[in-house]
């Protein structure tokens, strides 16, 4: 068995390769493309081979490489993406450069370890996460923008209208009418530009989501989250892309560790410790599940208590965390049931 670590980069990897024996056989940089990656390894063919890389932004890519060079050679090679934060030896190494980290990721590699692996999406998870990062990008950026706009109002002392939003109606009309000097009515002009653009690109957006909700794999999942009051059509997905496969979830605890909304804990002897959430996963999803919560405790009994209970302890921020990561749970529960939401009694798992 030949064992490789690689080292990925954008342009480029660091690869570390072993064979049966542990010994070093061969190591250097290639480009990240099938045909350098083919060349590369082409030399080692004869022998199964194992490779693992850390996760980075474009390790998918890379991974998706390594099969299609697996399947046009007809080689006998296993590919896995490492989750870097929990392979300490890695991530608090007080030495980091590309050739230590390969060697290292290859030396586990020839131990077959059970080495922690990010979960990869498939095609139309990975579409529709992008979709929903892409929009969630466009919103962003609108917000910034109105933002600079109610900025250049309050350096000169104008108030805005207290009822309706600025950018629609007769918030528009007052922005349109309002008394500015040269520049400010130039920027502020130039701002509208674009949020419109921007209010175009999101409602386009918003359209192909539709479209994407009505296929076939994600139509039914959709619509049964959707009765969870709260959960509208951006979350419902959120939820369903950046979950994936909810059968690689063994409980509810696990699906909650997953999306970052956990308590950090520390035990060491008498010493304990319980700080605010990991923040680990998809930031994506946590942001749409807490601002759910703010709907789902008012509407749901059982989540309305809940908040109660935590905010009269600790405040509202960490009790509509605290609904947020109960929501989550109950919607892994209703997926894996293809179940409805029930108002009535808590949703156990």
């Amino acid at each position: 068995m030949i064992s490789v670590g690689m080292d990925v980069h954008v342009r480029n990897s660091y690869l570390h390769v072993l064979d049966s024996q542990r010994r070093l056989v061969h190591h250097g940089r290639c480009a990240n493309t099938l045909g350098d990656l083919a060349a590369f390894l082409g030399r080692f063919e004869a022998e199964p081979m194992q490779i693992s890389l850390e996760n980075t932004t474009n390790s998918r890519a890379v991974y998706r490489m390594l099969m299609a060079y697996r399947r046009e050679a007809g080689v006998e090679l296993q590919a896995q993406v490492l989750d870097a934060r929990k392979l300490r030896i890695i991530a608090e190494s007080v030495s980091k450069c590309d050739r230590l980290d390969a060697a290292v990721i290859a030396e586990l590699t020839h131990a077959e370890l059970n080495l922690p692996v990010c979960y990869l999406p498939d095609d139309e998870e990975f579409t529709l996460r992008e979709h929903l990062r892409a929009r969630h990008d466009l919103v962003t950026l609108r917000t910034r923008i109105k933002n600079r706009v109610h900025s250049v109002l309050h350096r000169r002392g104008i108030l805005a209208p207290l009822r309706g939003t600025l950018f629609a109606g007769s918030g528009r009309q007052f922005l349109e009418e309002v008394k500015l000097d040269d520049a400010g009515r130039t920027i502020v002009n130039r701002y509208l530009q674009l949020v419109d653009q921007l209010e175009d690109a999101v409602a386009a957006s918003t359209k192909d989501l539709r479209a994407l909700t009505r296929q076939t794999r994600w139509a039914k999942p959709a619509a049964l989250l959707q009765t969870m009051p709260g959960l509208g059509i951006i979350t419902a997905m959120t939820i369903l892309a950046e979950l994936g496969d909810i059968h690689r979830f063994r409980s509810r605890s696990a699906v909650a560790n997953y999306v970052g909304l956990v308590p950090v804990l520390r035990s060491s002897n008498e010493s304990h410790y319980s700080g605010g959430i990991t923040k680990r996963g998809s930031k994506h999803l946590r942001a749409v599940l807490i601002e759910a919560a703010w709907t789902g405790a008012r509407r749901v009994p059982r989540y309305q208590a809940l908040f109660a209970r935590v905010s009269g302890r600790r405040g509202s921020k960490v009790a509509v965390v605290a609904v947020a990561r109960r929501m989550v749970e109950d919607a892994w529960i209703m997926l894996k049931r293809d179940e409805a939401f029930r108002f009535s009694q808590s949703v156990a798992g």
